[in-house]
């Protein structure tokens, strides 16, 4: 259930919060190195991959003293 800030935090690696009324979990599978959101059905427990297309991080440059970023 969510708290008065928001979605309550269960763990180090999982997280419960609410879409409509569904209740969701996002917890990290550590035997598969991977993130799954976990939803409760009446026929069990549907687990629904985490996918990420984003690059990884990549550490930042130092900007020059005459370079400003752009706003």
């Amino acid at each position: 259930m969510d708290g008065p800030s928001g979605p309550e935090e269960k763990g180090v690696n999982e997280l419960q919060f609410q879409i409509k009324e569904q209740d969701y979990f996002l917890a990290f599978v550590e035997q598969e190195k991977r993130w799954y959101v976990f939803a409760p059905t009446h026929d069990g427990v549907r687990r629904i991959p985490v996918y990420v297309d984003a690059v990884k991080y990549e550490t930042p440059g130092i900007l020059e003293a005459e370079t400003h970023p752009s706003s």
